[in-house]
């Protein structure tokens, strides 16, 4: 006798945890107010969709020097990731929101 798995049930509902919370948006606008503090432009727009929400994030200075570009996705578990949006390198992930934005490499604070 196989033991099969029970049938799905119609009645359950997946959680969802993939949007940023107001602390999350909040910790995006003082990054941008930090930048500004060092004389860099910043600029951030927010992608929502259905298990997945990110923020692009972008920082430069105002000379020839390229931008630099990233990505911080929540996605359906809560789960936090950095990725450099130019390479598609994923650079940290976490459970805070604090860990990631930490990981922000030094080119997104200042140009060399």
């Amino acid at each position: 006798m196989e033991n099969s798995p029970p049938p799905p049930s119609d009645n359950i509902v997946e959680l969802d945890l993939s949007a940023f919370s107001k602390p999350d948006i909040a910790r995006i606008k003082s990054l941008g107010e930090k930048l500004k503090l060092l004389y860099r432009w910043f600029r951030s727009e927010r992608v929502t969709q259905p298990g997945l929400d990110k923020y692009l994030i972008y920082s430069g200075d105002r000379t020839r020097t390229p931008y630099a570009a990233y990505r911080i996705e929540r996605d359906r578990s809560g789960e936090y990731r950095l990725y450099d949006q130019k390479s598609g390198e994923c650079l940290a992930a976490a459970r805070s929101m604090d860990h990631v934005l930490n990981r922000l490499p030094d080119d997104f604070f200042s140009s060399k």
